[in-house]
């Protein structure tokens, strides 16, 4: 989780997954709205998201590319 200050009252909290171990597992989603998918079968939205929002490895930021491509 990461906090963002702007001014002196206002603080914007944002989420982050810092690893992707739990998440993703031999290219299978083992957890969420998506869990018992494979990477290839998720909306192009949520590879789009995952590339944002996730802490990838290089693997899996160029199995999303390529699923992309």
């Amino acid at each position: 989780m990461h906090a963002h200050m702007s001014g002196s009252n206002n603080t914007k909290i944002t989420h982050r997954t810092s690893t992707e171990a739990f998440r993703i597992t031999d290219g299978v989603m083992n957890i969420g709205k998506h869990k018992g998918k494979k990477i290839s079968e998720l909306p192009v939205s949520y590879l789009k998201w995952m590339m944002k929002e996730m802490d990838l490895n290089p693997s899996r930021i160029k199995l999303i590319k390529d699923i992309l491509k």
